[in-house]
């Protein structure tokens, strides 16, 4: 049981960050563009948002699927 309450707090966990990250893009879209576009090492902002995301995302679906305990074919 103690294994599916930790479940269950990963899946919550890594879906409310994911979706926090997600809000947080399109609230401050305009100044991401506004920064990334001065040139320079600006660039770096885009690839870490991206990674972040991709991570948290990559991490809350994973979460859902052992969740529910789905796993792929071997």
């Amino acid at each position: 049981m103690a294994n599916r309450a930790l479940d269950a707090g990963r899946l919550v966990g890594y879906g409310v960050v994911t979706a926090l990250l997600y809000a947080l893009l399109f609230a401050f879209e305009d100044r991401i563009l506004e920064v990334t576009g001065q040139g320079g090492w600006s660039f770096l902002i885009p690839l870490a948002i991206a990674f972040t995301l991709s991570y948290t995302h990559g991490t809350f679906t994973a979460s859902f699927w052992d969740f529910f305990g789905i796993k792929a074919k071997r």
